[in-house]
């Protein structure tokens, strides 16, 4: 597994232990076990004279028993199999294996019970042999790390994920790497940091973005940064580390590379304008440093529940302004397109296409910072809450300036939903904004509780024109407009949150005209008291 992945899995076997549900201890075998069968191997060759020369059994003694290195190779071979295809098995399973490991790895001749098994034995007890003692998975520096950067949060006597690690959870590939070094540069305090990436590293990284010497050349004085930190953006495939191998288990730092991919992400992260993530990396270590100076303090409550309104907060509002930029930059960007196909051929083609570099890249440009900016938003602010649908409603009309005539029948007992509350508000202000553009001058939306008691049956009918029965799945897609200089932004948001309620939403036919929006919602679970 990479770094990205190992530290998710760390982080959500900790959300795990938060909700009740510990993650299983990994098994890991004796030391006493691990070398009484390492001996008897090695008797092995003692009694088949002519499979090993004398020398050589002496120097695989050496290599083995040295600093105990054929415990920690069994070790890390029992955690890398539980991690991998073993997972869950039995102790007796875990050390079968184990022995397998050992045994090719020694040179013995042994087969597991499939050619697909040898082969990813093999595969790990080469990695097991590299690395390092590791104990259990959860000794590693991931769990050190984890703290250090806040993405975990120590609470009393438990731990917890925090709203940096929230936000990693939600993250892949490149985005979740940026994210780490955001947050690193962030918190970072200085370039001798071992658990941060410092402005100061990375500036250097950029000015040399290569050094590879002998070890003989290398002065500790000469470069003033965390080896640690490198190797861990060696992990993140940032660096290419350069090391000597001597012996089994131990190698020397050669120096580094600096990989095209790191350089981009490098040159993000010192980039001189501030983005969506470096704020939301700023903002969150801020308030993870005051949340700490509390509870060394007097404890008082309530300074979490500020930043997570804050960042609902936040959030709510960078949804509207995206959505509102979205709708004047998407019909404008169409619009631009049609004028250049017209122009083509033309004398003035000439001169449009001396303008386009300039126009074309700033629209693309000011679309991804706003999806960037609801992206990281949004990942700040992933706290699901139980909500009245009546109360929900009720909000979304109120903060509708319209002339529509809107008529609720919601019954005001009906069980609670889960999901983000904010959201789902402004799904419904779009479901109406979007009747009202559509030319309704009335709508009226009911809620009922199925039969079954689990889903709550929300219909959003208007008395405007309809919509044609072919296009009422395309409506919900990204970019479909029925409306002249429509975005077709709002009725795909509506999709998107309902998907977030673990919900259904689709136009039907509605008998007297007009549309009919249904969305069919699974009520919150009930906890038993």
């Amino acid at each position: 597994m990479s770094f990205i992945e190992e530290l998710k899995e760390h982080l959500q076997n900790v959300r795990s232990a938060q909700d009740g549900h510990p993650a299983p201890r990994l098994f890991v075998p004796e030391a006493s076990w691990v070398r009484a069968e390492f001996i008897r191997l090695v008797e092995h060759f003692e009694r088949e004279p002519g499979e090993l020369p004398t020398g050589r059994l002496l120097q695989l003694h050496q290599e083995w028993t040295a600093d105990d290195h054929v415990v920690s190779f069994a070790r890390n071979l029992a955690i890398l199999l539980q991690e991998g295809f073993l997972h869950g098995e039995s102790r007796d399973v875990i050390e079968e294996h184990v022995l397998i490991g050992m045994t090719r790895r020694m040179g013995i001749s042994m087969r597991a019970s499939s050619l697909t098994r040898q082969l990813e034995i093999d595969r790990l007890a080469a990695k097991a042999w590299h690395q390092g003692p590791r104990g259990t998975s959860q000794l590693n520096g991931l769990a050190k790390y984890a703290m250090e950067v806040r993405a975990v949060r120590k609470m009393a006597n438990r731990q917890e994920v925090g709203p940096i690690g929230d936000v990693l959870l939600g993250l892949s590939g490149r985005d979740a790497i940026q994210w780490l070094l955001q947050v690193e540069a962030a918190q970072s305090i200085g370039p001798i940091d071992d658990w941060r990436l410092s402005r100061e590293t990375a500036g250097y990284l950029l000015q040399k973005p290569e050094d590879v010497r002998t070890e003989t050349d290398w002065e500790v004085s000469e470069l003033a940064h965390s080896w640690a930190t490198l190797r861990r953006l060696g992990s993140l495939g940032i660096l290419e580390i350069v090391e000597e191998v001597r012996g089994p288990h131990r190698s020397v730092f050669n120096g580094y590379r600096l990989l095209n991919e790191g350089k981009r992400l490098l040159e993000v992260l010192l980039a001189p304008m501030e983005t969506p993530f470096s704020v939301l990396a700023a903002t969150l270590s801020q308030d993870e440093s005051l949340t700490a100076l509390e509870k060394e303090g007097d404890g008082k409550p309530g300074l979490d529940t500020v930043f997570s309104s804050s960042a609902i907060a936040t959030a709510r509002q960078a949804r509207l302004v995206v959505h509102e930029i979205r709708n004047a930059l998407i019909p404008a960007q169409i619009a631009l397109g049609a004028l250049y196909n017209s122009m083509m051929g033309s004398q003035s083609e000439a001169e449009i296409s001396r303008f386009r570099p300039r126009i074309d890249p700033g629209i693309d440009r000011a679309l991804k910072f706003v999806t960037d900016l609801l992206k990281t938003s949004e990942l700040a602010a992933r706290a699901r809450e139980d909500f009245n649908v009546l109360r929900v409603l009720a909000d979304a009309v109120a903060s509708l300036a319209t002339s529509l005539r809107i008529q609720l029948h919601v019954a005001p007992d009906l069980p609670s939903l889960s999901g983000y509350r904010e959201r789902f508000v402004l799904a419904i202000v779009n479901l109406l904004r979007n009747a009202e553009q559509a030319g309704a001058q009335q709508v009226l939306i009911d809620c009922v509780l199925e039969d079954n008691q689990r889903n709550l049956l929300l219909t959003v009918d208007d008395d405007g024109p309809g919509i044609r029965p072919e296009d009422h799945e395309r409506i919900f897609q990204r970019g479909i407009s029925l409306r002249s200089g429509g975005a077709g932004e709002g009725l795909a948001l509506v999709k998107e949150v309902v998907d977030e309620l673990r919900g259904k939403v689709v136009c039907v036919d509605k008998p007297d005209g007009g549309a009919r929006f249904r969305m069919r919602l699974p009520v919150a679970e009930r906890t038993p008291r």
